[in-house]
């Protein structure tokens, strides 16, 4: 995954959808805030399987991004900065130096 960059953003407020196959967290900007959503048809095009809930949270997304492309991962939230760049660190580290090894 060399061409993929860490990415964490601000601190912001992220829905999180929970579904039949798992919990996805969409930016609000996909979906509006105000009013909320009443029915899981407002974030059906964004998850895969059936929408069962849906809440407003806050904190930092994380995720690995290629600029310039549409790949990317999948957003993942957190409660501190830290605790995201822990989670990207962990789940795919540091590419250069896995390259290097190779």
């Amino acid at each position: 995954m060399s061409f993929m960059e860490k990415q964490v953003t601000n601190n912001e407020t992220w829905w999180s959808v929970e579904t039949n196959q798992g919990t996805v967290f969409l930016p609000t900007d996909l979906v509006r805030q105000e009013p909320v959503p009443e029915d899981a048809s407002a974030f059906q095009d964004y998850c895969e399987g059936q929408v069962q809930s849906w809440e407003l949270i806050q904190g930092y997304g994380a995720r690995m991004s290629a600029p310039g492309y549409l790949d990317c991962t999948d957003w993942s939230v957190f409660g501190t900065r830290e605790d995201a760049e822990a989670y990207l660190e962990e789940m795919y580290g540091d590419s250069e130096e896995s390259e290097k090894e190779c």
